[in-house]
């Protein structure tokens, strides 16, 4: 990727979506009905989640939704982030908490390092061009740095409370390959070298059909396909012989039938067509129509890790929620100036769903 042409964005999708600033997400006064001053919005084992907190989380969705929808939609899906926002950063609050009693946070050497790591992928040379790189995207090196130590000390607490506890043996693999062999049917192919003898029009051709003969005894006595092809043939670009990838389908069906019939390493008979005559030597062929297990196995295994990953990460959070204090104090729409605000002077008090 162009690195400082398309921003540090993509390389910190790993983290928070951290940007500055309360008010510069807030829609325009004729759209807005109600964004309030900074105060404490939600309460994790008594520690506070401030509303400006949620709003600097939320100014890439906000954004993105006053571009894409408008009226009762907008309000819709404002109202739909506001709460995924809220429970995403008291879900966060509560792991990093986790990992802070368990003594799993970063040194300042170790965020450092990952600091310096943005910094070499977004071809950052030194801290003046970093910096003026994370203010393009709305961020701050003290949020980045935030951010980043609370993503590590929160991915050691997963890898040792959730990924250790997965374990994935070759029979569920193999299991879900049997059920699911529809997912990978395929097309067979081959990669072959193709040489045509061309011939034009008023050609000889028993001339054209000796070069072609002399050719392939050439070949089939040890020469190499590739350099006598390109001795013999009279290609007009005098490129000899090409290495294709192909699928059944798209060849005329005199050279398809060689293709997949030769094994690996053969070489073909002269094939008449009405373009002149063609040879072909046969490097892979993958004429299965299903891919076999042993060639899919890893990508079957990264699928069942990840969905078994995310049934324990919920699991596991769900246990923290369950004997942690959670509390909101937030009026609908709030967050993000949606579809709904309050007459109230008091926000109300709710629970989180």
């Amino acid at each position: 990727m162009s690195r400082a042409g398309r921003g540090v964005w993509p390389v910190l999708c790993v983290l928070a979506a951290v940007a500055p600033a309360a008010a510069q997400i807030a829609p325009k006064p004729d759209e807005s009905r109600g964004m309030v001053l900074d105060r404490v919005v939600a309460s994790v084992n008594d520690e506070a989640v401030t509303l400006s907190e949620i709003q600097e989380e939320g100014q890439p969705v906000i954004r993105k939704i006053f571009q894409d929808f408008v009226g009762a939609e907008r309000d819709r899906r404002v109202d739909e982030a506001e709460q995924r926002l809220l429970k995403d950063l008291v879900d966060r609050r509560l792991l990093y908490q986790t990992a802070k009693k368990e003594g799993m946070l970063p040194s300042t050497a170790e965020v450092q390092g990952a600091v310096e790591e943005l910094k070499r992928n977004n071809n950052a040379t030194d801290e003046t061009q970093f910096r003026a790189l994370l203010k393009s995207e709305g961020l701050t090196i003290e949020q980045v740095r935030r951010t980043v130590g609370e993503r590590i000390a929160i991915g050691r607490l997963l890898a040792r409370q959730v990924r250790s506890a997965i374990i994935l043996s070759e029979e569920e693999i193999a299991k879900y390959y049997q059920a699911h062999l529809d997912k990978f049917r395929r097309v067979p192919e081959a990669e072959i070298y193709h040489v045509l003898f061309a011939l034009g029009q008023g050609g000889d051709e028993a001339q054209v059909r000796r070069r072609v003969d002399e050719a392939l005894a050439k070949i089939r006595a040890g020469a190499d396909f590739v350099e006598t092809a390109k001795a013999y043939s009279n290609n007009s670009l005098e490129s000899g012989a090409d290495l294709l990838t192909v699928r059944r389908g798209e060849l005329a069906p005199e050279i398809e039938a060689a293709a997949f019939s030769l094994s690996p390493g053969g070489v073909s008979d002269p094939i008449r067509t009405a373009a002149g005559f063609h040879l072909i030597k046969v490097e892979k062929v993958r004429a299965d129509p299903v891919a076999p297990l042993s060639e899919v196995r890893d990508a079957i295994r990264e699928q069942l890790f990840q969905e078994k990953y995310e049934a324990k990460r919920k699991e596991y959070l769900a246990g923290l929620r369950a004997n942690a204090s959670i509390q909101v104090f937030l009026k609908e729409g709030e967050i993000l100036g949606g579809s709904q605000t309050a007459n109230d002077d008091q926000p109300a008090n709710r629970r989180l769903p």
